[in-house]
């Protein structure tokens, strides 16, 4: 293999293969040869084998999810470790995916292992400054989206405003076990309920660093406290769900179409947790991305409330609706203004700020104001983010390593 081929996996995570896809094909635009590997046609002995004898060649692991990412069975090792080439982490969600604190320090530690023939791409600014202070190499990426702009709709709205994901009550918050995990959750939900753009890192750093002490060696304590932070932040992400269901709940704004909802259907659970609320109604989550897109257009608002691992990150949902002639109303974030100077007009940071938006936009005398305002984002979201932006990232990180 050449050092111009690199190997992408492909996820069983709908989203993740989908970004996989997309990203593929804009590295071939650039010249790459690139690869798709489906780990469902090996076992562990051949994908071994298969790894260990790729020469020159990369790997682009996109999801903590794929094989590449897996310790090999018995050892104290992960797959990527045995690839002789260079291997690119593109992180576009938690970088450690929620894993408890052993394993969690154990992929660390390995990360540190391959330092020198590896980057990882990082969506939030904090992750990129956790990774580079244990001799990690670290940049920042934005989002992504493969859809085309559309034309906004200006008349013949099917909805008013609509969520498409999960969201389950606010009362069927999950618990964690010992209590003062569960104070700095409740603590976090406060700070997120009050102000929607408050950044979550600095209390569970704070509470990291508390929580450890003095233990271990300086080199040990660096990495124990990305790990117990990260998995610090999980069970605050855990929370994502019952937050949107606070938001749905207290927000009065009607009507509101919630595509999805509970994700039980997910693990063939008979369930369906339901916010009774006048004005809001569900339907069946939608998975085909005409039908997707075609919600995302025909929408007067699409709010997004963005999942609680994210503090600076704009999430690839904003991209998708606004590329697919929707308007979505987003939770501030930092990431926000990077991406368009029209922030403020589709972003809120309370329930008020919210309300006030989406009855501006819900105007018949503003929809022409709206259509334009799309058609604008569009341009600062292909200008600022994409795939293209994506493969010149992963191409001149190759370069250097």
């Amino acid at each position: 293999m050449s050092q111009r081929t690199v190997f992408i996996e492909e996820s069983k995570t709908p989203i993740y293969r989908r970004i996989a896809n997309a990203l593929g094909a804009e590295l071939v635009r650039h010249g790459m040869e690139v690869m798709v590997v489906k780990p469902d046609g090996f076992n562990t002995g051949t994908f071994h084998e298969f790894v260990a004898r790729q020469g020159a060649a990369a790997y682009v692991s996109n999801s903590v999810g794929n094989a590449i990412q897996a310790r090999i069975p018995g050892k104290d090792e992960y797959f990527f470790e045995r690839f002789p080439g260079k291997v690119i982490f593109l992180h576009q969600d938690a970088i450690l995916g929620g894993a408890h604190l052993l394993p969690a320090i154990s992929k660390l530690q390995a990360w540190q292992r391959v330092a020198e023939r590896s980057t990882h791409l990082c969506i939030e600014p904090d992750n990129v400054a956790d990774l580079i202070a244990l001799g990690i190499k670290a940049k920042l990426v934005p989002h992504a989206t493969e859809i085309e702009p559309a034309e906004p709709s200006t008349d013949d709205f099917g909805y008013g405003s609509t969520f498409v994901g999960h969201v389950v009550p606010s009362m069927y918050s999950p618990a964690c076990a010992p209590p003062n995990v569960q104070n700095l959750i409740d603590e976090a939900m406060r700070l997120r309920q009050a102000d929607m753009a408050a950044p979550l890192e600095p209390l569970v750093k704070a509470y990291a660093e508390q929580a450890l002490g003095g233990l271990g060696n300086p080199a040990d304590q660096a990495v124990l406290r990305v790990a117990s932070a990260q998995w610090l932040r999980s069970q605050i992400t855990n929370q994502s769900m019952p937050m949107r269901g606070w938001v749905f709940e207290n927000c009065t704004v009607q009507p509101v179409d919630i595509f999805g909802g509970d994700p039980a259907y997910l693990h063939n659970v008979d369930r369906k947790l339901e916010i009774v609320r006048a004005g809001v109604s569900y339907h069946p989550a939608v998975y085909e991305p005409a039908d997707v897109q075609r919600i995302f257009n025909k929408s007067l608002v699409n709010v997004n409330i963005s999942s609680l691992q994210f503090d600076h990150a704009v999430v690839n949902r904003f991209h998708d609706v606004t590329m697919a002639g929707g308007l979505c109303l987003t939770d501030t974030r930092q990431g926000l203004p990077e991406l368009t100077p029209l922030h403020a007009e589709v972003s809120y940071r309370n329930l008020d700020e919210l309300r006030d938006r989406i009855d501006h936009f819900s105007r018949p005398e503003n929809f022409q104001q709206r259509a334009l305002l799309v058609k604008a984002l569009q341009k600062d979201i292909t200008r600022n983010s994409g795939y293209p932006l994506l493969a010149r990232a992963i191409i001149s990180t190759l370069d250097e390593l």
